[in-house]
Order: C-alpha cells, then structure tokens, then sequence
C-alpha cells in the first residue's frame, strides 16, 4: 500500500540551516488526508525530492517483525500532469469522507437547530 503526500519541506545534511548526525533526508509531508508527517526519503530519491513535489510513501510492513510496521518511507516522486491528477482524485476522496461525516454528524445532533 502506498500513500501520496505533498512535500512541504525537504531536510538534507546539504542545507546550510541543518547540522545532521546522518547523510540521511528527511521530508515534511501534507498526506492526502491532512496528516502532517516527517519522514525519510529513500537515498535514491534524496538530491531529486523538492518542496512542492507529490510523492508516494510506501506504507507496506516490514519485514520479520511480529506486529506489523509501515515503512514509511518516500519512494517515488512524481511531477506534472501525473502528479496534479493524483493529488486531485485524492482531494475528491477526502472531500466525500467530510460530506459523509458532516451528515452523520447533523444527522446525531438534529436536536440542535
């Protein structure tokens, strides 16, 4: 499984204003479904990934572990007209989820005028 964020800031030892312990980067992400997330790009990724980009994240579980544990980790960017038709059907999907709670919701309090 994966999930699409949009990146929102890119951490690299390479930036002047980060001082790491690591030649790991990391990316802040707006997730499809408004969850703000700091996670690790994969090394292949981490001199390409840039504020703005869509990106998927693999949220497949590790492997060996007893319960089950997201990766997590970005592994695939995608820009143009991909990325705009992603981010958009995205949007579509949690504009329906806040339709279908906001009714559930009046439906609950219908008491209240």
């Amino acid at each position: 499984m994966y999930h699409p964020g949009k990146v929102l800031k890119v951490f690299s030892k390479a930036d002047k204003d980060v001082i790491a312990a690591d030649t790991t980067t990391q990316a802040l992400l707006m997730m499809w479904d408004e969850n703000v997330l700091t996670l690790l790009v994969d090394a292949k990724l981490a001199g390409k990934v840039k504020d703005g980009d869509i990106v998927l994240v693999d949220y497949r579980p590790l492997a060996g572990l007893t319960a089950p544990m997201p990766k997590q980790i970005v592994t695939k960017v995608i820009r143009g007209k991909k990325a705009d038709a992603l981010w958009k059907e995205y949007e579509q999907v949690r504009a329906r989820q806040r339709q279908a709670a906001a009714a559930a919701a009046q439906r609950g309090q219908s008491y209240i005028g």
